[in-house]
């Protein structure tokens, strides 16, 4: 009897449980945003409740809407590609300034093209390690609809970041890049910049009379 207790005791502490191995090491896994949850969310917070259906009358002030947009596009990256071939010939303070004025003009472009719809419907992503789209189509007020292309690329911290916005298969940083090609064949940077800074001001709430 006490053989067959002596046995089951050494069965007993020779269980996993009791038997003192390294502890097992436990590793947890943070879970990515998908590109489209990212997408939607950035969606949701400048248009809020109304963010399905696009067309909202209310806006949202010019510090959330850049707050959003600097979580949510790579606007250094954008304002480079954008830049072009000068962005080289430029200072760290010009390149600093040059991306806080493209954040506000990018920001105010985005709002303005969700509010131009009714109804926000995502029709699908595909994504792959080093890139991803989420497709959207507008549905306009009277007929027809835009569609809405958002490129992104992995950013670190486990998330994903824009880099592109297509309109319509329309580039906007290709569109922004011809228009500074434009500007700067005519002008001189220092001209370009003044513009940038008085469209600014011209667009910020506290210049608009009450």
């Amino acid at each position: 009897m006490s053989r067959g207790i002596a046995a089951l005791t050494r069965a007993v502490l020779r269980t996993p449980i009791f038997t003192l191995s390294r502890p097992a090491k436990v590793v947890l896994e943070v879970r990515r945003n998908s590109p489209m949850e990212i997408v939607q969310k950035a969606v949701e917070d400048i248009l809020g409740e109304r963010a399905g259906r696009g067309r909202s009358d209310i806006s949202p002030s010019a510090g959330d809407l850049a707050r959003t947009a600097q979580g949510f596009f790579d606007l250094r990256e954008m304002a480079k590609k954008s830049l072009g071939r000068h962005w080289v010939a430029r200072s760290a303070g010009e390149r600093d300034e040059f991306v806080r004025l493209f954040t506000g003009m990018l920001s105010r472009v985005w709002l303005r093209t969700l509010k131009t719809g009714k109804r926000i419907t995502y029709t699908g992503e595909t994504v792959s390690a080093a890139r991803a789209t989420v497709r959207t189509t507008l549905a306009l007020e009277r007929q027809g609809q835009v569609r809405v292309e958002y490129h992104l690329v992995p950013s670190g911290n486990n998330r994903w970041r824009v880099h592109d916005v297509l309109v319509d298969r329309r580039s906007l940083v290709e569109g922004y890049r011809e228009y500074f090609d434009r500007a700067l064949a005519t002008s001189s940077y220092q001209d370009l910049v003044w513009k940038l800074r008085v469209k600014e001001v011209e667009m910020s709430p506290t210049s608009k009379p009450s």
